[in-house]
């Protein structure tokens, strides 16, 4: 099936009060009715009286009852058509905390959707997924640049590109890629929240009209279709690219993937709402929501399974290809080498100049602008954890989610961190370079004018699409 999400879905805590606002109207009514067909009514005080006109006497041969005791059966029917019917809106009601948009705010913050708008002039990046790639394109390439255009050559640029830039390039994309499989979390639960929220509307529908037949129109039989709850899986991974970094696939992606092709050829369910009296309707349409109720929790496992499983996983969330370590020459300066800048013998080389300005630059500047960059994505992270409400329908799997995420924020601060040492490490070799007094006077002149980067702060919206 197609995409059940829409940019405005219908606002069930919004169309849901006035259905239940009309079952209980029909289902008074038809009480009302019963209650006349047994010679009963209401009183001015709600109490349920013999209507006039009903014989107060025993029949022939039966043991006489008060009036009380013969208003039982009514009393009692009138408690259970009550109870249904509270039973009915308080599982209704359960899902109005339950908001659909909230869990696409968490797919914007983490990002890698196929729905991304094309990066335009003034565009910032806002998600872990784009914070990432601006850390890589903008930040971290210019500086594999000094190395390939070899303005920075011998051991120790082999050492940096060899140790820490590839391993960057590589540890980047399995980080979006983790970005990406858990921004299927909560995609899946819009798809899944949506969907329900819409089968619960046609269940309050189809029991208004049920009621409606047994009021005088002509009954007849409504079937509800039930949904598979893997298409919902569908649905929200038919937003983002192929879920697979550069080392190979990540196996949640594979799981829920795997997951959804099993269940694609399932025919969904019809369920019917039957009855020729109220009490009947209301426990098929209990019985309905009860099924939407164990289709989430279905879900719920399958996703905690998943993600269970990944967390722990060497080709999943545990690969070792998602950490960026520090190499060597992030020790200290005495571990980057010689740096053979130095090509011209002139009095005054602004080669050799622009090239160490371009070294301090590169750690001064762009590690600590790339580290910035992922800073401000454990930030962005620290906005997605899970609300409360979806504890009630998804408890297993919103924990195991905040499990992955804790987990991702470490690695990206790791990152950061890593960045920053190996920034400190050019700065110093930079400043330790020894120039004549005239190249220094120029070096200086130019390194003056550089500022460190600041991120900017990740933004906090709390409605939209993605």
């Amino acid at each position: 099936m197609g995409v059940l999400t829409t940019l405005i879905p219908p606002r069930y805590a919004e169309d849901m009060p006035p259905k239940l606002a009309e079952i209980d109207r029909l289902a008074l009514a038809w009480f009302k009715n019963f209650l006349q067909l047994n010679d009963y009514q209401f009183d001015e005080n709600g109490n349920i009286v013999p209507a006039p006109g009903k014989p107060d006497g025993p029949l022939l041969g039966s043991e006489a009852l008060s009036p009380d005791e013969a208003a039982r059966p009514m009393r009692e029917q009138w408690q259970l058509l009550n109870d249904l019917l509270m039973t009915l809106r308080y599982r209704f009601e359960a899902f109005y905390d339950l908001d659909p948009l909230d869990f696409t705010v968490f797919v914007g913050h983490l990002g890698g959707t196929t729905r991304q708008v094309a990066h335009q002039d003034g565009w910032s990046p806002s998600s872990v997924y784009d914070r990432i790639e601006v850390a890589f394109s903008e930040w971290i390439l210019p500086v594999d640049g000094l190395i390939t255009e070899e303005q920075w050559t011998g051991g120790a640029a082999t050492k940096f590109r060899d140790e820490f830039l590839k391993h960057f390039y590589d540890a980047a994309r399995q980080q979006q890629s983790y970005a990406q499989i858990l921004a299927v979390i909560p995609q899946t639960y819009h798809e899944a929240v949506t969907t329900a929220h819409r089968y619960l509307l046609t269940i309050a529908d189809t029991c208004i009209a049920r009621l409606s037949g047994e009021s005088g129109a002509p009954g007849q039989a409504y079937d509800v279709e039930v949904l598979s709850w893997a298409s919902m899986i569908t649905g929200a991974l038919s937003l983002f690219p192929p879920l697979s970094p550069i080392a190979g696939p990540i196996s949640l992606g594979t799981a829920i993937v795997g997951y959804a092709r099993s269940k694609r050829f399932e025919a969904p369910n019809e369920a019917p709402i039957e009855g020729t009296v109220a009490p009947q309707v209301l426990r098929t349409a209990i019985d309905l929501v009860v099924d939407v109720e164990s289709g989430l929790a279905e879900l719920d496992r399958t996703l905690a399974e998943s993600l269970n499983h990944d967390l722990n996983s060497p080709t999943g969330f545990a690969s070792p290809g998602l950490r960026l370590e520090r190499p060597e020459l992030a020790n200290g300066p005495a571990t980057m080498g010689t740096l053979t800048i130095d090509k011209y013998d002139v009095p005054m080389n602004l080669n050799v100049v622009v090239s160490l300005v371009n070294l301090y630059k590169a750690g001064y500047v762009n590690l600590p602008g790339a580290a910035g960059e992922y800073a401000a994505a454990v930030a962005t992270l620290a906005l997605c954890t899970p609300l409360q409400s979806s504890g009630t329908y998804f408890l297993r799997s919103a924990q195991r989610f905040d499990e992955a995420r804790n987990q991702l924020a470490g690695i990206l601060r790791n990152t950061a961190e890593s960045l920053t040492a190996c920034g400190a490490t050019l700065v110093a070799c930079a400043k330790e370079y020894q120039l004549t007094d005239e190249e220094q006077a120029e070096y200086l002149l130019r390194v003056d004018d550089l500022v460190q980067p600041t991120a900017d702060p990740p933004a906090t919206p709390t409605r939209g699409p993605v």
